[in-house]
């Protein structure tokens, strides 16, 4: 399982497939891509670059529709072939003997196929598509074994890119072993112990750069909403500022602060409605544990997105706050509406499991060395 160590969202589903073999049994190896392939400039860069992104949302819906080509997919595949990056990845290859390979980041659907065939390798490249609902143009390749989205909808979308439909096909949602065994218990209880008071509850989820801001919640305190926020992931230093600057003004509102935490399934199961920046994880994670969530800032791929939840009401794409405000408000004040909600994540067709995709890939794999004898 390869990812790329741009955010939390390529890294999660690769560690949740890897401990889903583990548990079964299998032997399984997740590791950085730039590092198996000896690119650290990459590395750093990507890294970098996202982290910056993330602060600027709408710098990055510009500069990524802008980067989105057919031209920079073989600028990028170009590179991946690089004598140095195939000989790299060769010496991984021979220590390691992997059935197939899961990127988990669109760049490594980008080279692998190709240098695998360049270096004589007969071994299946699958992509994950960590943005769920949609892949960008860069990363169409149809000499992948096969790319694997979550939902219909971002088949859909590979195909109007390029991608060919049977190249294509629908896998269960890579969840984390902490959501896929969790013992669900009432809200009541689980607020009891993480020490939090039995009433409204918003989880603000900041991930692994901390990055967000209290606007909402500076609407809803500002109209007395008797209401309780927790603050889950690192918080930057712009953003920590901005929570102390609203405490400083609303003493009485209850703020939590647990940071970092492990036990992230609690908490979503404790809260009324998540709050954050687009992230397929946490979109999907909410969505498995019946929360309702409100996107604060739409990313570049994230747009696409809103078709989806058009169609099936379990959320918001708002970056007014204003609007982000108003859903808070329809959800707070109407237990009709609360009931709708929870009626459609009944009827969402999203099957979620890393263990079901474990399986799939293997039956994949299986399938693929039967047919290349």
């Amino acid at each position: 399982m390869l990812y790329v160590n741009a955010g939390k969202g390529h890294y999660i589903p690769a560690k949740a497939l890897y401990d889903s073999f583990i548990r079964g049994g299998h032997e399984a190896i997740v590791e950085d891509l730039f590092t198996v392939v000896n690119a650290p400039f990459w590395e750093i860069f990507c890294k970098y670059d996202w982290r910056f992104l993330l602060h600027h949302p709408r710098l990055e819906r510009f500069l990524h529709r802008l980067t989105d080509s057919r031209f920079n997919f073989y600028l990028i595949r170009m590179q991946g072939l690089n004598h140095r990056h195939v000989k790299a990845f060769k010496k991984w290859y021979e220590k390691n003997r992997p059935d197939f390979i899961v990127s988990t980041n669109f760049i490594g659907g980008i080279f692998l196929p190709a240098l695998v065939k360049k270096i004589g390798i007969d071994i299946p490249i699958y992509q994950y598509a960590a943005d769920v609902f949609d892949t960008p143009k860069i990363g169409v390749n149809n000499l992948l074994s096969k790319m694997y989205f979550p939902t219909e909808l971002g088949k859909i979308n590979a195909v109007r890119k390029g991608q060919l439909e049977d190249t294509i096909d629908i896998c269960p949602f890579p969840l984390q072993g902490k959501f896929e065994h969790f013992n669900y218990h009432s809200k009541q209880a689980i607020r009891e112990k993480l020490g939090l008071e039995d009433k409204f509850t918003l989880l603000f989820s900041f991930g692994g750069e901390g990055i967000g801001t209290p606007h909402l919640l500076y609407a809803i305190a500002e109209k007395g909403y008797d209401v309780q926020a927790v603050l889950i992931g690192g918080l930057s230093n712009t953003t920590s500022r901005a929570f102390d600057a609203f405490s400083e003004k609303y003493p009485n509102f209850k703020l939590y602060r647990p940071g970092f935490v492990d036990n992230v399934q609690e908490y979503l199961a404790a809260c009324d409605i998540q709050v954050g920046k687009a992230g397929a994880n946490a979109v999907m994670e909410a969505m498995f544990m019946k929360r309702p969530f409100i996107v604060s800032e739409v990313l570049f791929m994230f747009q696409a997105s809103r078709e989806f939840f058009t169609k099936h009401q379990v959320g918001w794409l708002e970056d007014s706050v204003q609007k982000q405000l108003a859903a808070f408000e329809h959800y707070y004040n109407s237990e009709h509406f609360r009931k709708f909600i929870d009626d459609e994540f009944v009827n969402l067709p999203i099957t979620f499991g890393s263990d079901l995709f474990r399986d799939q890939l293997i039956k994949e794999t299986e399938n693929y060395k039967l047919e290349n004898i």
